[in-house]
């Protein structure tokens, strides 16, 4: 674990990033369930806003490796998703070809991105935090060896 205060830092803008996630999915969410041929997204969208709310609500009390991972996937999985919608097209989803400017788009991807962005720093942080107590514990090793061999 990292620093108390950076851990809660960070989780509460990945918070915000999640909940942004959201919004911005809600607010498209009624124009793909009017749209038959791609009804499945609207399916999509609403896992993705159950999934950032979710993992809100529990952001203080869940373990930080999983909770992170979750994080990283739900920023990362519509950013890449838009991308494709936007170059080669989803099934049924033709008209999103090169509709670059649509300013939920927009907004979506800020909040992905900066969620993503947020999820990796805390991935470095706890890495960087675990590689640190097994050189503790090593260095205590032989300290006890050597209290165990006095005795």
């Amino acid at each position: 674990m990292f620093s108390t205060s950076i851990s809660k830092r960070l989780r509460t803008a990945a918070i915000g990033g999640l909940l942004g996630i959201a919004i911005t999915h809600v607010a498209e969410l009624g124009d793909k369930l009017e749209e038959p041929e791609v009804r499945y997204q609207a399916y999509l969208f609403i896992a993705l806003i159950a999934g950032c709310v979710a993992l809100a609500a529990v952001a203080r009390r869940a373990p930080e490796g999983p909770w992170w991972t979750s994080v990283l996937s739900v920023s990362v999985l519509p950013f890449v998703a838009f991308i494709v919608s936007r170059t080669v097209g989803l099934p049924g989803g033709e008209d999103d070809i090169g509709a670059w400017g649509e300013p939920s788009g927009i907004a979506s991807l800020l909040f992905e991105a900066f969620t993503a962005i947020v999820a990796v720093r805390a991935w470095q942080l706890l890495a960087s935090a675990r590689e640190r107590v097994p050189a503790r514990a090593s260095r205590r090793t032989p300290r006890a060896e050597l209290a165990r061999e006095r005795s």
